[in-house]
């Protein structure tokens, strides 16, 4: 239930005197999204008027110091709604006593919802109900106790929503059925690590937050500050003492901001930076270092974690540890106050001289003492036992940092080089990644952010390529062939036109005018690049292999099919003469070989190639597999067409076999 006016005045002014000077109070406006905190605030009571009760704005004022974007209801309905639709968001909420005895038991189970306050008049009366539910944290009637509780609450669900990745180092498959957030956060802390930023890139980042925070006074105030002093303080100084920052990011890593993470992103190097010097400097020390970090994750993660035993675990964020068991232990327990989580006590051992991630000592002064592990951190790991023996959902969790010399991270990280292998650097290489994950509309927020960011010709002609290739994928043909065409523009300007990026152009304009069935435009223009490709690149080279296979293939469909085999073979003359070749492109241009047969009538032929393909199909694949049933299938529909029905049959009974089998 919402205070009465009497008491209004004396709550307000007595937690304006309580609380830290630091505010973050952000205005009543707000925006869709709260895209730089992992929560959000809802407030239930009939009584708010946040519009016309001075009173009721104090305090969402007063609220917003922890959390930015705060909501509130008077109806029940329209905030069940609202908890409704907010399905990937983390709710905090706030609701009157007298609402919440018949509200609470609707919500509680809700995975949005993970912490409840009650704010009311009558505390004893409230307290009779409410200690039967497990997210409850208590009933209050003075806002500076609400205060702090919120604001832990607050920083516990940050605790709690560090991502992490779990890598089964005893597989073997390719990079594409690793955890990709693995991958993007290897491979975006070698880029920002490779960066040089400018005291633009701080201007860019504090117009952005501002953008966010119109009409938040305070909250201008403090990012003021950030883009006035930040040299003036060391790195660690602004992740310990303006936790907004840490906040901000753990989110953005969790959910894959791209914007916010480019925008935010000379702070992780600072920061990394500033750890690893601290860091050389106290390698000396070779006894091991014990740590602890208390975390709730989801029942889903932890039944991964388990199957993970002896592989690798990554936290995607930097990583505050206690050199003190009890507290990460007490944090862990309060966890599982929320039903949606177990809680886990992670008990890092670190070889101090050979660690693969640099760390730092921080409030040596505390008798808790904390360690700050930099970003990408990875760990080994190794036994998981349940805690006590009358609770299931409290675990802890033995991890060994990976150091140096380590061969299991050697392996990974040489098999994420060989198939994210790229010689762009920066942004440029971010966005390709992104591309060839198929995760064309953060790709595209690379590039629209990074061409801001540049005065570099080349960089610009790549990136109008970039989203031309994107447009491409997302079947928008004329956008494509604008921003292809804006990119060769500029290699033209530039004396360029002969460069490879300038033939990929090329290659990128012939495939638009292949979707769009205007063959012989695509062919003059694969022929254009291809005549590129063969002045400055190997024969054996992938790029230059393609476009002779996007030739033979264009040519193909003209019905061209002698030109078509002539570069199919030419393709194939490629492969046999190299001994590096990938036996699956060897079977596909065998494939393509007689395919173009079939279109020649010439069906002898056209078998002999089917049967080479086949062939390779059974030594590299399993031999269930459905390349080989296509394969038996084709070969049987040609031997029905020459009625040749006794083969036709045996073929399409081994096709049949498998096709029973797999599908």
């Amino acid at each position: 239930m919402y205070f009465d006016s009497s008491s209004t005045s004396v709550i307000a002014s007595v937690c304006t005197a309580a609380l830290p000077a630091r505010s973050t109070i952000r205005s009543l406006g707000h925006s869709n999204t709260s895209i730089f905190q992992n929560y959000q605030l809802v407030w239930l009571d009939a009584h708010i008027d946040e519009h016309n009760d001075s009173n009721c704005q104090n305090t969402i004022t007063i609220l917003r110091r922890i959390i930015n974007y705060v909501t509130t209801f008077n109806e029940v309905d329209e905030c069940m709604n609202y908890i409704g639709k907010m399905k990937d968001e983390k709710i905090i909420l706030i609701i009157s006593g007298t609402l919440g005895q018949n509200f609470i038991p609707i919500i509680h189970d809700t995975s949005q919802i993970i912490s409840i306050f009650i704010f009311c008049k009558n505390k004893l009366v409230h307290e009779l109900w409410a200690h039967s539910w497990s997210k409850i944290r208590g009933v209050f009637v003075e806002i500076p106790i609400l205060y702090e509780a919120i604001k832990q609450a607050a920083e516990e669900c940050d605790r709690n929503t560090i991502s992490m990745s779990f890598i089964n180092t005893n597989d073997e498959t390719s990079v594409e059925n690793l955890d990709k957030s693995f991958i993007y956060m290897q491979i975006l802390k070698e880029i920002i690590l490779d960066i040089d930023f400018k005291d633009q890139d701080i201007k860019d980042f504090t117009t952005y937050y501002r953008k966010h925070i119109v009409g938040n006074v305070a909250e201008q105030a403090l990012i003021d500050k950030l883009e006035r002093e930040y040299h003036r303080y060391e790195p660690i100084w602004w992740c310990t003492n303006e936790y907004f920052l840490y906040s901000m990011l753990n989110r953005a890593l969790r959910t894959m901001q791209i914007e916010t993470i480019i925008r935010i992103s000379f702070f992780i190097r600072d920061l990394h930076k500033y750890i690893d010097q601290v860091h050389s400097g106290e390698i000396h020390n070779s006894l091991p270092l014990v740590v602890y970090h208390g975390q709730g994750i989801l029942q889903k993660d932890f039944d991964q974690l388990k199957k993970m035993q002896d592989g690798l675990l990554s936290f995607h964020n930097f990583l505050f540890t206690s050199k003190n068991r009890d507290s990460p232990l007490n944090f862990a327990r309060q966890t599982i106050i929320n039903s949606d989580l177990i809680g886990i006590l992670f008990v890092m051992t670190i070889d101090r001289s050979l660690t693969s991630t640099p760390f730092v000592n921080i409030r040596d002064d505390l008798p808790k003492g904390e360690v700050l592990l930099s970003i990408h951190s990875i760990f080994h790991i190794g036994q998981i036992q349940q805690i006590g023996t009358n609770n299931n959902r409290l675990w802890q969790v033995e991890l060994t940092l990976a150091n140096k010399n380590d061969l299991k991270l050697d392996v990974l990280n040489k098999r994420i080089l060989d198939e994210t292998i790229s010689s762009r650097k920066g942004w440029c290489r971010l966005s390709e990644l992104l591309i060839k994950q198929n995760q064309f509309n953060k790709a595209q927020q690379v590039c629209d952010i990074a061409m801001t960011q540049t005065n570099d010709e080349n960089e610009k002609a790549f990136f109008y390529y970039q989203i031309g290739l994107i447009k491409f994928h997302q079947e928008e043909y004329k956008e494509a062939n604008l921003f292809y065409n804006s990119s060769l523009r500029i290699h033209e300007k530039n004396l360029n036109s002969g460069s490879i990026d300038a033939a990929a152009c090329y290659m990128g304009i012939g495939s638009i005018h292949e979707k769009m069935e205007i063959y012989w435009k695509a062919l003059s223009f694969f022929e254009i690049a291809f005549g590129i490709y063969e002045k400055i690149l190997p024969t054996n080279d992938s790029l230059v292999i393609n476009c002779i296979n996007n030739i033979g293939r264009i040519c193909y469909l003209m019905k061209r099919y002698s030109k078509s085999i002539f570069y199919y073979k030419k393709v194939l003359k490629i492969y046999q003469n190299s001994s590096t070749s990938n036996q699956s492109d060897v079977a596909i241009v065998y494939k393509n070989i007689g395919l173009v047969y079939v279109k020649r009538n010439e069906y002898s032929n056209a078998i002999t190639f089917f049967e080479k393909t086949l062939a390779i199909y059974k030594k590299i694949l399993p031999s269930n597999h459905l390349d080989i049933a296509e394969t038996y299938q084709t070969i049987g529909s040609v031997y029905d067409y020459l009625c040749e029905y006794s083969s036709a049959l045996v073929y399409y009974e081994k096709a049949l076999k498998i096709y029973e089998e797999t599908l």
